[in-house]
């Protein structure tokens, strides 16, 4: 009888420890303030190009709150590393946070920070610029006193 008390009462208190966590939004259960905070911080190193620190912001940010948003920008700061460094690791790294940001959400689109130009495509636009315009293929016009006739349509005949 005692023994059946004590089960009794250990599994109330367990019971009580709980109770607070299962009526709790996302909010509560992960801290979204914080992860809010360090992807604004990584976007802005993603801005000033520094990848590494935008690296580091976006997997905090994920470790707190594991959403889409983080995946997908850690991912960017990754493939932008990858890219200018020419590391396959960063590349590999890449591909996996992509994939789990639209694991997490397949329709995600990114809203707060939109890759720019690349420096690459740059001197690409600036070479096709220099380059000397290829000339137009004249097309004669009609003089003004002339109109172009409509072809006459001939209207079915009916066979009697």
């Amino acid at each position: 009888m005692i023994n059946n008390r004590l089960a009794a009462l250990c599994v109330l208190a367990f019971v009580l420890m709980l109770a607070p966590a299962v009526g709790r939004s996302a909010e509560e259960l992960f801290d979204t303030k914080a992860a809010t905070q360090h992807t604004e911080k990584g976007i802005a190193h993603l801005k000033a190009k520094n990848y590494d620190a935008a690296a580091k912001e976006f997997e905090e940010s994920s470790a707190i709150y594991p959403d889409a948003e983080a995946f997908y920008y850690l991912g960017y700061a990754y493939y932008m590393k990858g890219k200018i460094s020419n590391d396959g690791e960063s590349r590999k790294k890449s591909m996996e946070n992509f994939d789990k940001a639209y694991e997490l959400n397949p329709n995600f689109t990114p809203t707060r920070f939109k890759p720019e130009e690349t420096e690459a495509v740059k001197p690409m636009e600036e070479k096709k610029s220099e380059q000397q315009p290829q000339p137009q293929p004249e097309i004669p016009e009609a003089p003004a006193d002339q109109t172009p006739e409509a072809p006459a349509q001939q209207s079915p005949q009916l066979s009697q």
